[in-house]
């Protein structure tokens, strides 16, 4: 019976904390990469949403009179659904001919992070959000294309 006693193995009170204090921070190690991940799949689909908002913009524009073009989408805002955001078209005249037309979309994410430098989501170049000192909105969603008169 006492040789019984002494072969017994069993963990002590104290392993059983260690180990259950590592499955904690294991555990919430993982929780923590899951959340983030959730975050960076629904900030890549907002990209997604702004992106196609850009290129409606664009479709919308391709379809406008070529002398229309500067004074109708300059410095104009649009905005897309599911997203709380906001765009910007810029048009510069190159030449007779030609139009340079950039498109910036801002949008804010669920936890408070802005996307692009127009921090109150207006559209509009406020003091104090011109980041890189360029005079325009500056955002990840920024697209650029040329249209040229054909007539």
């Amino acid at each position: 019976m006492l040789i019984k006693l002494l072969n017994n193995k069993a963990f002590s009170l104290s392993e059983l904390m260690i180990a259950a204090l590592i499955f904690t921070f294991t555990f919430a190690g993982i929780i923590l990469v899951f959340i983030r991940c959730i975050e960076l799949s629904e900030m890549a689909r907002h990209s997604s949403t702004a992106t196609n908002a850009c290129k409606n913009r664009i479709a919308s524009i391709e379809d406008t009179a070529f002398d229309q073009i500067l004074g109708t989408y300059n410095n104009t805002t649009f905005t897309a659904t599911d997203i709380n955001g906001i765009g910007k078209t810029y048009v510069t005249s190159l030449s007779t001919d030609v139009l340079q037309v950039t498109l910036v979309f801002c949008w804010k994410e669920k936890n408070g992070r802005v996307m692009g430098e127009d921090t109150n989501i207006n559209g509009v170049l406020n003091a104090g959000e011109d980041a890189n000192a360029n005079g325009v909105l500056d955002s990840p969603v920024e697209m650029t294309t040329y249209v040229y008169d054909t007539t």
